[in-house]
């Protein structure tokens, strides 16, 4: 006859309560060094924008043409577009580059170009040239609680990004008459 062996086929409470306290010390030791909340939205808007206003200043270069950042401020929104040497506007899209949308409650306050002035409405835009160099432009970001500022500086294209509204030291200067024309040059022969 054979004998047969009770085996048991379970975890002692002893062995439950060791896992348990092993798991409850490395969640303790680990969860605060993890972000579970999302980016905040208007710091990642301003970095996506300064690198998209990046991608587009080295692609004037490389393109030699000029290339525009539009900007609609009803809307929201953000897309470029290359101007051929026929004076025409067509859509331009690359790595890096890429229309969109502001989701809310992020909206641009208002931006500041060399060609219009002040816009807090309607639509503007940045231009790049083949040089390098860009439109003197300042974008004031919102999102209801809080203010970013991203200011293009015309000759060297540096962006720098201030959070808060911009102070008039730092942004860039508006060139030009306060009537609006542009000046020509008459020639001094007579």
């Amino acid at each position: 006859m054979r004998k047969s062996s009770v085996e048991s086929s379970g975890f002692t409470l002893l062995e439950i309560m060791v896992v348990l306290f092993l798991v409850a010390l490395v969640a303790i030791l680990v969860l605060p060094k993890l972000s579970l909340r999302h980016e905040a939205k208007l710091p990642a808007l301003a970095r996506r924008l300064s690198g998209e206003i990046r991608t587009l200043q080295w692609e004037a270069i490389s393109r030699q043409r000029m290339l525009r950042l539009d900007y609609d401020l009803d809307r929201g929104a953000f897309s470029a577009s290359m101007l051929a040497p026929s004076g025409t506007l067509s859509p331009f899209e690359t790595t890096g580059v890429h229309p969109f949308r502001l989701s809310s409650p992020l909206r641009i306050r208002r931006i500041r170009v060399l060609h219009q002035g002040k816009v807090t409405d309607g639509k503007t835009f940045t231009q790049f040239f083949p040089t390098g160099s860009v439109e003197p432009t300042t974008i004031v970001l919102d999102d209801g609680d809080h203010r970013m500022t991203l200011i293009l500086h015309g000759i060297t294209g540096r962006i720098e990004v201030v959070d808060g509204e911009e102070s008039p030291s730092s942004a860039p200067p508006f060139y030009g008459p306060p009537s609006g024309e542009i000046p020509t040059l008459e020639s001094g022969d007579e």
